[in-house]
């Protein structure tokens, strides 16, 4: 029989076991024990007290524990508005704090899985037994078991073992509660207050804890730490807690409620302090408070408090810190000083000054700029009102936009919103924008830069295209490029040329524009960077006449490194089958991480534990905490498309094939008439690979191999909810959710392919990780048009006519590029020693 096993849920499934020991509970969303948590909730801000559950979570609580308990006002209310919005926020299991029954009953319907209420005890006798164990049962909920019964409090150990004894008894033997749901509360009582009934009561308690636990092993104990440390000196009681933490846990402790955000870690704290944290809970000598108290009321808290910074560098904090707790009003102070364009000019930017620094030392990530962003966009919006409408707080004027053809605009807008932050007005003008449209905008506008954006190597070359039409019109405005398929030599040996003697810079990333511009519009900065392009450009000229030319290219044959099979797999059926229904679920669990969260969002190192067993890891670091805030956050807008914002469709159609040198033949598998074929070309050089060496040649005229096409897509819509979010300022939403419509059509284009070899006759082995489907290490690959192995885009051309995606939503642009962006096209071959490779 397996061993019966404690366990919580949220949306997110928490087991409580010895081994992980403490369960941290964020406390801070309780108006009993947290001024501003009260506050907003009388203001009734709901989301923004909401926020201080996320906070919580991202600085590593396991379970939120929530109280509304404000004898000035209606708690079962007040419950039911904060649940709705904070359900929304958080996936962790929630802990119902509330000696209300009624309370009780309402916000357990709000939970998403097993909660826990908090708390039952024998004050009353068997009343508060009887009126919330039945909820408990009916809702399957755990229990907090207070060590209270009708004499009072339990001080000491003995005490509190005798009403844990008796509790239990009655709960498990009486009510029917199983032991595992059971946590008892040993209670904590302030070791420093002066009240001669408490002194030495942080010993009892933690002995207490060690009694329980040995005596009802099934069962969990449960601590609310802060309550130790009260009276004490502020960077003190941090200090105490974390002490009285560590040996509470070393007692048996499974669950504490503590503030998440403010926690130290006991290895890194000083012996000294440690020694006089552990003289004041073990009650040693004569005086243990004083010395203490005396220590720390002499030192002050290693970090200050924003609330304690001048005002300007407050301002500063808010931006670089990506937070607005706090913000509106220090502005309102500061406007008592400074105009509103001085504020944005002076300490707001200067925040996003340190916020591009602190990006290009690796010191902040993708998402936490867009926290700024978010941050700056919220001061501005705040502070406009109090403008006069000709002031504005530029540096100077961009017109941003992806050239003719091209459908990706994801890097472009991450672009706009860090400019648009940084004091830049940015016309974006969207995406497929021809020549003669750019040189319309930079007459009607008068910009002081255009940014060019593509993806793919096909829109390298239109920006080439571009930049000779915007020379033949006569502009000379500096020009910003950036795109996947752009390097440094490229821009410096094709678009800068195109260009004549206009400014053309490559910006490799979304910060590096930034930096690039305000280069461009400070003149002396330019003149140098000028001078820098050009010293490059012509070491780069020199070096190329000084290349002996190309070899002229040779017909290759066949490579032998690839074997003709003797047998192939039959292809299941050659019907074409259009899927709409996939639960995005299911798609979701094919998704590569470290592109969503490394590429994407800028989390490199940590993003490869997500979603593994060394997940659990990453609470214990502060880069591991932002990459779970991260998922947070990603996992929220889950919650939003699974209600069908977002909606996952794919078609893909098995063919008959045979190769003819380097071509490859489709015909229908039903008709035997020729559908397309595609002319693959081969690497130059001995034994150059070939798509086409994958299938096998016409046999006596006729195609005895097969191989697939498919489409996947999911961006229906997401364009246009990424620009609400814009719109509201919440930009890591936008990007984020662009971001996961880009990888689940990838995702979708895994999970698709796995079915096919399955299809196929050769599924993957039973154990085969995600990770190893990550790599490829399966049999047959999948190709996709426009990348090395294929590059010619207009082959999608061919795919559209045989395959015909329009149905599920797909259009080719004039530029052969799939529309909307977050879709996959892709050509799949079965043969064991297909590999990725380029033919350039």
């Amino acid at each position: 029989t397996p061993k019966p096993r404690s366990s919580l849920s949220g949306v997110d499934y928490l087991e409580v076991t010895d081994e992980q020991r403490p369960i941290i509970v964020g406390e801070r969303t309780n108006v009993i024990g947290s001024k501003k948590f009260k506050e907003l909730i009388v203001a009734g801000a709901f989301d923004d007290a909401s926020e201080i559950a996320r906070a919580q979570v991202r600085r590593a609580a396991q379970v939120i524990d929530i109280c509304l308990a404000n004898p000035d006002r209606d708690e079962l209310e007040d419950m039911r508005h904060f649940l709705e919005v904070v359900v929304k926020k958080v996936r962790v299991p929630l802990m119902i704090d509330s000696t209300d029954e009624k309370v009780i009953a309402m916000a357990l319907t709000y939970c998403q899985g097993k909660a826990i209420i908090n708390s039952v005890n024998l004050e009353d006798g068997e009343e508060r037994f009887e009126k919330v164990v039945p909820l408990a049962k009916a809702f399957g909920a755990a229990l907090v078991v207070g060590c209270i019964d009708e004499v009072g409090m339990a001080v000491t150990r003995d005490r509190k073992l005798a009403v844990a004894e008796r509790s239990y008894e009655l709960l498990t033997q009486k009510y029917g509660m199983r032991p595992e749901d059971l946590y008892f509360d040993p209670l904590v009582f302030p070791c420093a207050s002066g009240d001669a009934q408490y002194t030495g009561s942080g010993v009892e308690t933690i002995e207490g804890v060690r009694l329980i636990k040995q005596r009802f092993p099934q069962c969990r104990t449960v601590l609310g730490i802060s309550n130790v440390s009260f009276g004490l000196p502020t960077a003190g009681r941090e200090v105490l807690n974390s002490v009285f933490l560590y040996h509470c846990v070393q007692a048996g402790l499974d669950m504490a409620l503590v503030n998440s955000e403010k926690l130290e870690r006991y290895p890194s704290l000083p012996e000294e302090e440690r020694r006089l944290s552990e003289d004041l809970l073990y009650n040693r000598g004569t005086d243990p408070v004083t010395p203490f108290a005396a220590h720390f009321r002499e030192r002050k808290p290693a970090r200050a408090q924003v609330s304690s910074l001048p005002l300007n560098e407050r301002l500063q904090r808010y931006i670089i810190e990506g937070t607005r707790d706090g913000l509106t009003a220090d502005l309102d102070l500061a406007m008592k000083e400074m105009s509103p364009l001085d504020i944005i000019n002076g300490p707001l930017m200067k925040g996003m000054d340190e916020v591009g620094r602190l990006f290009g030392a690796n010191e902040l990530i993708v998402a936490e700029v867009l926290q700024s962003a978010e941050s700056m966009k919220a001061a501005v919006s705040h502070l406009e009102p109090h403008m006069s409408q000709t002031q504005t707080a530029s540096r100077g004027k961009i017109v941003l936009a992806t050239v003719k053809g091209d459908v990706h605009d994801i890097g472009k807008n991450l672009v706009e919103i860090i400019l648009a932050n940084n004091g830049f007005q940015v016309v974006n003008l969207g995406i497929k924008v021809p020549p003669e449209q750019l040189v319309q905008a930079v007459r009607e506008h008068r910009p002081d830069i255009l940014g060019l954006s593509g993806l793919l190597v096909k829109s390298a070359h239109q920006m080439v295209a571009t930049a000779e039409d915007l020379k033949r019109a006569g502009v000379e405005t500096p020009i910003l490029v950036g795109g996947a398929a752009l390097s440094r030599n490229f821009v410096d040996r094709n678009i800068a040329p195109a260009y004549g003697g206009g400014t053309v810079a490559y910006a490799q990333d979304a910060m590096n524009g930034l930096e690039l511009a305000k280069q461009i519009v400070e003149p002396g900065a330019h003149a140098k960077l000028r001078d820098d392009l050009a010293a490059r450009r012509l070491k780069l000229a020199q070096e190329a006449k000084e290349r002996p030319a190309p070899a002229a290219p040779v017909r290759r044959s066949r490579s032998t490194e690839v074997p003709v099979l003797d047998a192939v797999p039959p292809a299941p059926d050659f019907a074409r089958h259009v899927l709409t229904n996939t639960p995005l679920d299911h798609i979701w669990k094919f998704i590569n991480p470290v592109m969503l969260y490394g590429r994407h969002l800028g989390q490199r190192t940590s993003s490869r534990a997500l979603g593994t067993p060394a997940e659990a890891e990453l609470a214990k670091t502060e880069e591991g905490r932002k990459a779970l805030a991260l998922k947070e956050a990603v996992e929220e807008l889950k919650t939003l498309l699974r209600g069908g914002v977002m909606q996952a469709r794919s078609v893909f159609q098995f063919f008959k094939a045979a190769s003819d040198g380097d071509r490859v033949l489709l015909f229908d598998g039903t008709t035997g008439e020729q559908v397309t074929s595609f002319d693959f070309p081969r690497q130059d050089k001995d034994n150059g690979l070939c798509l086409a060496d994958y299938v096998k040649p016409l046999h006596n005229g006729k195609p005895v191999d097969a191989l697939s096409l498919f489409v996947t897509t999911a961006g229906s819509g997401i364009r246009e909810l990424a620009d609400g979010f814009k719109a509201k300022g919440e930009f890591l939403k936008m990007h984020a959710v662009q971001a996961l419509a880009l990888e689940t059509a990838e995702g979708y284009a895994e999970l698709l392919h796995t079915q096919l070899r399955s299809m196929w006759g050769f599924p993957d082995r039973a154990d085969m990780t995600m990770l190893e489907r990550f790599r490829a290490e399966y049999t047959g690959k999948r190709y996709s048009f426009g990348y090395p192995a294929c590059p010619r885009l207009e082959d999608q051309t061919k795919l559209f006519a045989a395959l015909k995606p329009e149905e599920i939503g797909v259009q080719l642009t004039d530029g052969c590029m799939m529309e909307p962006e977050a879709s996959v096209s892709a050509i799949v071959f079965h043969h064991p020693n297909a590999t990725y490779f380029s033919v350039t």
